[in-house]
């Protein structure tokens, strides 16, 4: 037994999340669409150009949440600043994120939000926090989607919890070249602009303090980078079609610094694929990616 067992499967917060046409707008230049293209991805960016009805990239989903300090209950040291709690715990990363969509998102609307823990791991040195987002539309209570993020706590396992589990079917890059690689270049103020969706963790844009969280100048969001692969799944899996958007996960493996390009390389299986980002040295940014289409 360990002290999160009674705690497994039940609702940490819930709230209502509300957004326009121009937050998935902003949403998608933070991602990049039409950064250096700008007229090739208007259905992401505007909501009035001709024979274009606007169209929500799909992983602007995982912005949509209560905002609450959902992790607060499972009683991890805080990290402090200055003296002060950040409300998040001390050594924390995104370690993996999942987006599942039954459709295409709408441009506008409410929604309700409710996150469950899922499961807490103990990897000994390290803990692991798994928590699923699902999102209804306010109104009539149709699954707009989940996203399923999974939180690595550094420093703070060995609280004597279950390990993870095996993977009944473990992720294998192929064994042949990319049927599809997307090149998709970021700007040196991709973190200002992906802010601006509600990322604003100081680290992405004061040099101070991505010192102090150990890199050597600002990194983009992590969900930032993850949204780009979206971007790039969908041109080369779905020719743009974002109806044919149904799953995607990644593991988060190594932070972008704004002004990289990334490479995103695509091997198809059937109606789904497997995929990585790597960055212009070669190191991964995003692994053991997985993504499914409707035919």
């Amino acid at each position: 037994m360990s002290r999160f067992d009674e705690l497994i499967g039940t609702e940490l917060a819930r709230g209502t999340w509300s957004w326009t046409p121009a937050d998935a707008q902003i949403y998608a230049l933070g991602v990049g669409a039409g950064l250096f293209e700008p007229y090739a991805e208007l259905q992401y960016t505007t909501e009035n150009t001709e024979g274009l009805p606007q169209q929500v990239i799909p992983s602007f989903l995982t912005l949509m949440s209560t905002g609450e300090l959902w992790m607060r209950p499972l009683g991890f040291k805080e990290r402090e600043w200055e003296g002060m709690s950040w409300g998040w715990p001390e050594g924390m990363v995104h370690g993996e994120q999942a987006i599942t969509l039954p459709g295409p998102l709408p441009v506008s609307g409410t929604a309700t939000i409710s996150l469950v823990l899922v499961a807490v791991y103990d990897k000994g040195k390290n803990a692991s926090v798994i928590i699923d987002t699902h999102v209804r539309m306010a109104d009539s209570g149709a699954l707009l989607g989940t996203a399923r993020a999974t939180m690595v706590i550094r420093g703070q396992g060995g609280f004597g919890g279950p390990q993870a589990p095996v993977e009944a079917d473990p992720w294998v890059k192929p064994e042949r070249a990319p049927d599809v690689t997307i090149v998709h270049p970021t700007s040196l103020g991709q973190s200002l602009i992906y802010r601006h969706s509600g990322d604003n963790n100081p680290h992405c844009t004061d040099p101070a303090r991505a010192r102090a969280d150990g890199f050597e100048r600002p990194i983009f969001q992590g969900l930032g980078t993850f949204g780009f692969a979206c971007r790039a799944l969908l041109q080369g899996v779905c020719d743009g079609n974002v109806e044919r958007f149904r799953s995607m996960s990644a593991r988060l493996s190594n932070p972008v610094f704004p002004g990289e390009t990334l490479t995103t390389q695509i091997w198809r299986i059937g109606e789904s694929a497997r995929f990585q980002t790597l960055g212009p040295d070669g190191r991964l940014l995003l692994d053991r990616g997985t993504f499914s289409a409707a035919s």
